[in-house]
This record gives structure tokens, C-alpha cells and sequence, in this order.
């Protein structure tokens, strides 16, 4: 998944990109509408060039300055999280289902449990964050990673159950290689604990921040930031 901190710069360009072109269109006809209806001299026509160039170029300013720029961004952003929720829910629904014909009883309570605090999180991004265009997009993206890396380890419990459950089939088999993944299915319910620790911590502490412009300076982020980079570096 790509940083969500780049995702909403290239959308913001594009919107504007998206005005700029609209203005310079609209500027070429009215300068080609003015010239061949008006017929005036050259000079007028050179005057009226540069003032339409002007307006074209003032887009950019105006979109800023009225305050387009947040507001799209703001809206990206949360189209983009509502987005990624839906996705990971379906996703999570399907781990569960594996996880619980598997017998995994605990792989199956934490699919069920990262339901919930995808949707505790949801409503953080949706009503704690309303119009906080960059404090939003460092908590989702550094939140995002670590979410990510616990449904990672759900889909890795769902392959080594398989592999197990084929092992115990075999009356032939090694114990060793039997232990060895239930080994790794117990390391990967291990460090999803931990993960789901620090997720509820992070939430906990973001609910209870009287500022929510001072999150970006918390020991909370930069702790939750911390994380995702563990999180990722597992995942790679």
C-alpha cells in the first residue's frame, strides 16, 4: 500500500491540474471569441491575451486562498479511508471464515477482534479528525501499516493452518514439522497480540487529546509511527 501522505499530494495535484485546464480552455475561447468577433488591433488583442493569461494563472492562488485545496484534500483523504475500510472488512470476513473451519479458535477471536477496531478506528477518522486534513493522514497512514501487518499474520496463520491440517492427515508424518508450524502459528498470535496493544493504546490516547492540532507533536504518533516501521519491515 503506498504512503498515504504521497496518495493525497498527487490527488491535490490532480484537482488542480484539473482546474488549471478548465481555466486555460476557457481562457483560449473567450481570447479566440473576443479576437474574431471584436476584430480589434493588435495591441488590444496583446493586452487582452496577457489579462486572460493572468486570470489562468490566479487559478491556482484562488484555489488556495478560498480554501478548495483543504477541503478536496479532506475529502480525498476520507474517500480513500472509507475505501480501505470496506476492503479490509471483506477481507478480514474471509480470514475469519478459513481461520474457523481451520479450528483456529484464537487466529478466528482475532480476525473478530481487528473487525471492531477497524470500525472504532473508522469512527476516530470520520468524527475526531473531521477537517484535520494532515493530523488524519499520519495517524490513517501509520495505523494503516500496523493493521495491515495483523491481517498479514491472520493470512499467515490461514496458510500454516493448512499446511498443518495436511501434515496431521498423513499418518506417515514428520511430529517435528507439525510442531515447527504450530511453532509459527503461535509466534504470529504472539505478535498480533502486540500489535492489538498498541492499537487500542493509540486510540485510547487520541480520544482522550484535548487538541487535536497537538497530535502531530504526541508521543503517541511518533510511538504508533515506530510500530508501522517495524510492521512494514516484517511485511517485506
Amino acid at each position: 500500500m503506498a504512503p498515504l501522505n504521497t496518495d493525497v499530494r498527487v490527488i491535490e495535484m490532480t484537482n488542480l491540474r484539473s482546474a488549471v485546464a478548465i481555466a486555460a480552455a476557457a481562457s483560449v475561447v473567450l481570447v479566440g471569441l473576443y479576437v474574431w468577433w471584436f476584430k480589434p488591433p493588435w495591441p488590444i488583442s496583446a493586452a487582452y491575451t496577457v489579462f486572460a493569461l493572468l486570470a489562468m494563472l490566479a487559478v491556482p492562488l484562488a484555489y488556495r486562498w478560498f480554501g478548495y485545496h483543504d477541503h478536496d484534500a479532506i475529502v480525498d483523504l476520507h474517500a480513500r479511508e472509507e475505501q480501505e475500510h470496506r476492503e479490509m472488512l471483506a477481507r478480514l470476513d474471509r480470514l475469519e471464515s478459513d481461520l474457523e473451519s481451520l479450528g483456529n479458535q484464537t487466529g478466528t477471536t482475532q480476525a473478530r477482534s481487528l473487525m471492531h477496531l477497524l470500525n472504532d478506528f473508522h469512527e476516530v477518522i470520520a468524527n475526531r479528525f473531521a477537517g484535520k486534513q494532515l493530523s488524519a493522514s499520519s495517524y490513517l497512514g501509520a495505523a494503516r501499516r500496523v493493521q495491515n501487518q495483523v491481517i498479514q499474520n491472520l493470512s499467515d496463520m490461514v496458510g500454516v493452518g493448512h499446511s498443518l491440517a495436511s501434515l496431521q492427515r498423513q499418518p506417515s508424518a514428520d511430529d517435528s514439522a507439525a510442531q515447527a508450524q504450530q511453532l509459527r502459528i503461535s509466534g504470529l498470535v504472539e505478535d498480533n497480540e502486540k500489535l492489538f496493544k498498541a492499537l487500542i493504546d493509540t486510540s485510547v490516547e487520541v480520544a482522550n487529546i484535548q487538541q487535536i492540532g497537538e497530535f502531530e507533536r504526541t508521543e503517541t504518533l511518533a510511538r504508533l509511527k515506530d510500530l508501522s516501521i517495524i510492521a512494514r519491515q516484517q511485511g517485506t
